[in-house]
């Protein structure tokens, strides 16, 4: 559906009255080839013609097609039309739909040999393009019937422009109820891997949207979507990266089709998503390795990728993969692949070797992850208690000591670090922060004893 539009001249020289009436002569007089000379003239006019003319020209190019041309003229006759329809980026789409093209299109296209077909599907795709609000009235007027009517059997040049069509048409409610309700959901998955990338991100979306039903989903499942959705996750640029891994989410991630984004090969792809400069690209991470780490197959893998982009060199893409491993540790089926999976060690090494801001995500999280008795021997292996005690004392802001010291005191609570214990217990700057963390645990525990209250009292109240 791209079809950039012509740079448009007025040109005053040209009497458009009189070329319009010597046109709609040549067509009537019957010679066939006079009115392809004389229709494809009519494609260069259209970038040059006052607004009137246009109007005029696709009126009689419409009527052209109305008449059921011969195959020539027909191609000559979509090809000015799409050429019109391009004009001041889609100026006359409207007039093109309001003329009665979308009727005549859905009567040729079943009967029109395969060059004139094609030429006629691109100007329905351009008009469809620039005029997206004719979308439901092409659809619901049988358009999207005809449009899969067309695909069996079909040229590799004629499919890509179906695909292009309906990967828009897709994106409407009836027209994806209809694909079901056909059994036609294979030209959908298609899509998703052929034809251009604006379209084949349409596609990706309008799967997306399809797979938030049971049935849906199962189809699309069936028809091998999760493949083409990891193939343009792979292949596509921000945008198409993003919208496929929020439909391969959607489509996979649920009961049995849980395992299909690991055998797809997609979980270094949603990893590497984490290096996309967009708000959503984290969120859909997370969302999607929270439930694959529900299998302990997965978990290991999920952690793996997420220390490769730890290890890596892109500050923003490190920050989200902290949040991200921050909210996967809150699953306990994470816990014991933390430190097989090199993450731990990878944390201890950015406390050393990153920026300022770096250093204080990554303190929070060390401290957050501490509480845990696993992670603490795993840091204190790595070697994270002299590190933590440089950055308690190193003036890098009250946030990043702060953490810093909340870890510290939950390594001199552990038995098993008691080789430290009494050189943390000397650390004036802990003992002053010990009391504060004391009163913050005691105010948390009251908050959540004071929620837990108030639910029992709704739930005895109902």
């Amino acid at each position: 559906m791209e079809c950039p539009p012509p740079v448009r001249r007025e040109d005053d020289k040209t009497d458009w009255a009189q070329a319009a009436r010597k046109y709609l002569s040549v067509v009537s007089s019957g010679d066939e080839a006079a009115a392809v000379r004389a229709t494809l003239e009519v494609k260069w006019l259209a970038s040059h013609a006052p607004d009137p003319a246009v109007r005029l020209a696709v009126r009689a190019l419409v009527g052209v097609l109305a008449r059921s041309p011969p195959p020539r003229l027909q191609a000559a006759a979509s090809q000015a039309l799409c050429s019109v329809a391009r004009v001041d980026g889609g100026k006359f789409a409207a007039e093109v739909v309001d003329e009665g093209f979308f009727l005549v299109a859905r009567r040729l296209l079943p009967v029109s040999e395969e060059v004139p077909q094609r030429i006629l599907l691109r100007c329905l795709s351009c008009v469809l393009s620039f005029h997206a609000t004719s979308r439901v009235a092409f659809a619901r007027g049988g358009g999207a019937e005809v449009i899969l009517d067309l695909f069996p059997g079909c040229s590799v040049a004629t499919k890509r422009c179906l695909v292009e069509i309906l990967s828009a048409l897709a994106l409407m409610r009836e027209v994806r109820r209809l694909l079901l309700t056909v059994g036609k959901v294979e030209y959908l998955v298609e899509a998703i891997s052929f034809g251009n990338l604006a379209s084949r991100t349409r596609a990706a979306q309008a799967a997306g949207l399809l797979g938030a039903s049971t049935i849906g989903r199962s189809s699309l499942v069936e028809r091998g979507a999760p493949l083409a959705l990891v193939g343009l996750m792979r292949d596509g640029d921000s945008s198409a990266k993003l919208v496929a891994a929020n439909a391969l989410g959607i489509v996979s991630s649920i009961g049995h089709h849980l395992p299909l984004i690991h055998q797809s090969g997609a979980i270094p792809l949603y990893a590497e998503l984490l290096k996309e400069d967009h708000p959503l690209a984290k969120d859909i991470v997370e969302d999607v390795f929270s439930v694959l780490i529900s299998i302990r197959d997965n978990a290991g893998v999920v952690l793996e990728n997420l220390a490769g982009i730890l290890r890596g060199e892109d500050d923003l893409a490190i920050s989200a993969a902290v949040d991200v491993l921050l909210a996967l540790a809150e699953y306990k089926s994470t816990i014991p692949f933390l430190k097989s999976s090199g993450v731990i060690t990878v944390l201890v090494d950015l406390l050393q070797n990153r920026n300022h801001d770096v250093i204080e995500k990554v303190t929070g999280a060390v401290a957050q992850l501490s509480y845990e008795e696993y992670v603490r021997e795993g840091l204190m292996e790595a070697g994270a208690i002299p590190v933590l005690l440089d950055l308690l004392h190193g003036h890098l802001g009250d946030l990043t000591e702060s953490a810093a010291a909340e870890a510290l005191i939950n390594f001199s609570e552990d038995p098993s670090c008691q080789e430290y214990a009494p050189m943390l217990q000397r650390v004036p700057e802990l003992s002053a922060f010990r009391n504060h963390l004391f009163h913050f645990r005691m105010s948390q525990g009251h908050l959540i004893q004071s929620a837990r209250r108030r639910i029992e009292q709704h739930l005895n109240s109902q």
